[in-house]
């Protein structure tokens, strides 16, 4: 049985990629997709467009586009025209909140059809929520007038007018100690959505059909236990994704909404115990190097050459840690002569450690937009102490761990009475091989200081792939548009893996429904025939 689903505020389509790969007697087919952000639409599009043909039956013409191997993407979306058209029509680029309700309304209607079961997921935009967005605007004032507190109310304006089964609703954590004009907005998020047609306001409600018959909703947590939502504590609701096999400490906030009309308890995830790690799912994509930023094309020697001046600039000699100097210097003696800057697509198998299933595609033959960005020469110098440091101690230094020569040049990176920097320690932050990696955000598109690779011989940040395998994308998955946009994408995505877990929870919910259904049906039967 095929069920319909929607995605609202869809990004690059995380949520959407870990349902549709739902396999079993229940599966989930991701009729549409809403997302604003046009290159995000453009990735969504190509995604349905691969899912419009059957397990490894999608056509060699779509590896030859996403490997630059000779067809555009108006070729291969050409030769398959009818594929194309549904993938069109199913990736729907539309602001919700600024596009006319109506035209969002039919969009639904039209899309599931009387469908006696359906499913709504999405995440209302999270940065208003976050801890550093709310900080920025408090700064400018704009934090109480900001409309991405109450985003949330389209996504329950299509909970209160088509009354889904079943709603998934994501967030980030930060959304569970924001407050709006004095009103602790989590609180009100979960007593609107539990009861969403009294929610709504006169207008919103006048607008609906007729036939709707509204219904309240049971808010569950996917990882806490409890019988009634009474009972949890708004940290019950939060996912911590490396306890669920998520290479990854991504902490978001994921309500599960049960119509009340089916009194379902659902089970919840399992803690794996074992974490997946940075070297589990990364380590087998080829070594690469950076640019250097601004400083037009170099061979790998002078890339080289430029680390090594670094080592001649005098930071060595403030590191009185004389181990730590010794591997430094080790670090650059074993740069290779063979490393390059990587490219869109390199050939070769590349299978990781860990969830090669649900990562690899041997019709692939390689691996996609796995190129280092450029960086600035002093750069290159902290991320070879950072890394170094890091395979030494086994965590990433703080600012004022680093040589005095390497801090940057920034109001916030001064000493204090103790001589530690009181703001913006954490500027540089090195991804450990052996633990998950630190939460990937939309801010790799701007600098990859957070998000630095382990090996000291690259010297580099994240590759938009090492970043997607983070997220648990598999290795078919391709973004669409320029590289700042692609790290925005992956930054901004449910883990798909992750959504993929929660998929066997709304399946195990929705196989209940249906069997009570079944037997309503049979008992309506017997009274008929009696």
């Amino acid at each position: 049985m095929k069920i319909p689903v929607v995605d609202l505020f869809a990004g690059p389509g995380g949520l959407s990629e870990g349902f549709s790969a739902h396999r079993g007697q229940m599966a989930f087919d991701v009729k549409l997709s809403i997302e604003k952000d046009a290159f995000a639409r453009e990735t969504l599009k190509l995604r349905k467009f691969f899912r419009n043909f059957p397990d490894g039956k999608a056509p060699d013409s779509y590896y030859d586009y996403i490997s630059g191997n000779g067809v555009t993407k108006e070729q291969l979306y050409k030769d398959y025209r009818e594929e194309e058209r549904d993938a069109h029509k199913s990736a729907w680029k539309a602001e919700l909140g600024k596009r006319p309700i109506k035209d969002i309304w039919q969009r639904i209607s039209d899309t599931i059809d009387e469908a006696e079961h359906w499913i709504l997921l999405g995440g209302p935009p999270c940065q208003a929520y976050s801890v550093i967005g709310r900080s920025r605007m408090r700064s400018m004032e704009g934090f109480a007038k900001d409309k991405r507190h109450t985003l949330y109310r389209e996504y329950l304006k299509i909970v209160a007018a088509f009354q889904p089964t079943v709603f998934v609703m994501e967030n980030v954590k930060g959304i569970l100690s924001s407050r709006h004009r004095d009103q602790q907005i989590f609180h009100k998020i979960l007593n609107d959505m539990s009861n969403p047609w009294e929610a709504l306001s006169k207008w919103d409600r006048d607008r609906i059909p007729d036939h709707v018959e509204p219904h309240r909703y049971r808010i569950y947590s996917f990882s806490t236990e409890v019988m009634w939502e009474e009972q949890l504590a708004p940290s019950d609701f939060i996912i911590e994704a490396e306890n669920y096999n998520i290479p990854q400490r991504r902490h978001r906030v994921i309500l599960l909404g049960i119509r009340d009309d089916y009194d379902i308890v659902p089970p919840t995830l399992q803690e794996t115990g074992a974490r997946v790690t940075v070297t589990d799912v990364i380590s087998d994509l080829p070594a690469i190097r950076s640019e250097i930023s601004r400083g037009g094309e170099i061979d790998t020697a002078n890339w080289r050459a430029v680390i090594k001046k670094g080592l001649r600039s005098g930071f060595l000699g403030q590191i009185k840690d004389l181990d730590l100097r010794k591997r430094i210097r080790k670090a650059v003696d074993d740069i290779s002569d063979e490393i390059d800057k990587g490219g869109d697509f390199i050939k070769g198998s590349y299978l990781p450690r860990s969830l090669k299933k649900w990562y690899h595609d041997p019709r692939l033959k390689g691996i996609a937009q796995h190129q280092a960005r450029g960086h600035m020469p002093t750069d290159l110098h902290r991320y070879l102490f950072s890394t170094v440091f890091a395979e030494k101690h086994g965590s990433s230094p703080k600012i004022d761990e680093f040589p005095e020569k390497l801090w940057p040049n920034h109001a916030n990176a001064v000493p204090g009475e103790d001589g530690k920097v009181a703001d913006f320690r954490d500027r540089f932050r090195v991804q450990v091989w052996d633990e998950p990696s630190t939460t990937i955000t939309s801010h790799m598109r701007k600098d990859g200081h957070y998000f630095i690779h382990p090996d000291p011989t690259q010297c580099r940040s994240l590759s938009v792939r090492e970043a997607a395998r983070l997220q648990t994308f598999p290795d078919n998955y391709f973004f669409e548009g320029p590289r700042t946009e692609q790290y925005k994408q992956v930054g901004n995505a449910v883990p798909p893996y992750l959504a993929y877990k929660l998929s066997d929870i709304v399946a195990e919910v929705l196989e209940q429904c249906i069997d009570r259904d079944m037997g309503r049906s049979s008992k309506a039967n017997i009274r008929s025939v009696s």
